[in-house]
């Protein structure tokens, strides 16, 4: 390999399957907790079955997508043997579980409630896992309030979704407002601190990853802004596209600008740490 193509190979971006993974993964498991977070809404408590429907497709064809970044697909399910010891463990577990049980609530819609408040409970746990399994010391990106972004970002999909498929944001009172700007308020903690860190290793990836400060902006807008003023404009489905416009965004992000902060000796100890199991 000569210099020129070892370049190419530094700054190609590897993590595609990760990013559309987590991307679907995201948005399944945040629409999986819409009849969960109708709970929260005004007036009777009605399903989501549409939702639940879509959430159970996306989860499971991220999961299916994710096999393709390991290297023995086949030998995936035993990666839940180390539930109690690791982070991804409990990750596949949690993802599991929020599947079969969307699948049942999915294909069961009149036997009881029940199924859909535990798929989204399930969901939830999901969102959960997903963040703390990148919370790793070494790596400085993703450390601190970013691992529950995963979590206010599938909510957020879920409230806005649930106010699409009610009509109208008022719909589900102030459910989408309180969970977007939660999110908004860890994305501003996430911002700070990516600017108190100074890149400790020339770029690997392309050139726009070096935009920390763009990215967040856009994922900002993509998810916290604009989804939630067409749902007050009455453009339901343009929010609910472009808020899936920014979990793209958002994971691109997360992975991008890690990159642009570790040096090799840091990739090696979190790789380490992953092998022995977090």
């Amino acid at each position: 390999m000569n210099a020129a193509t070892a370049t190419l190979a530094a700054r190609s971006f590897h993590e595609w399957p990760l990013v559309v993974f987590t991307t679907l993964a995201v948005g399944g498991a945040g629409l999986l907790t819409a009849p969960l977070l109708s709970l929260a809404a005004p007036g009777p408590w009605a399903p989501a079955a549409l939702a639940v429907r879509w959430g159970v497709a996306l989860l499971a064809i991220g999961l299916a997508v994710s096999l393709a970044h390991l290297g023995k697909p086949l030998r995936a399910p035993l990666t839940a043997a180390g539930l109690g010891r690791s982070r991804l463990s409990a990750e596949v577990l949690a993802a599991g579980l929020a599947t079969l049980a969307g699948a049942a609530a999915a294909l069961l819609p009149s036997v009881s409630p029940a199924l859909d408040v535990a798929a989204g409970i399930c969901a939830v746990a999901f969102l959960v896992t997903l963040g703390l399994v990148y919370a790793l010391p070494g790596q400085q990106t993703w450390g601190g309030v970013v691992a529950w972004m995963p979590l206010t970002a599938g909510l957020g999909f879920g409230a806005v979704s649930l106010a699409a498929s009610r009509g109208e944001a008022l719909a589900v009172g102030a459910v989408p407002i309180v969970v977007l700007a939660a999110d908004a308020a860890l994305l501003v903690v996430r911002r700070t601190s990516l600017v108190r860190r100074s890149a400790t290793l020339l770029p690997r990836y392309p050139a726009a990853f070096e935009h920390a400060q763009a990215l967040l902006f856009a994922r900002l807008v993509l998810v916290d802004t604009l989804p939630g003023a067409c749902l007050l404009a009455g453009f339901r489905r343009t929010g609910v596209a472009l808020f899936a416009l920014g979990l793209l965004a958002d994971r691109l992000a997360f992975y991008g600008l890690a990159a642009q902060r570790t040096t090799e000796s840091e990739l090696a100890r979190v790789e380490g740490i992953i092998a022995s199991g977090v």
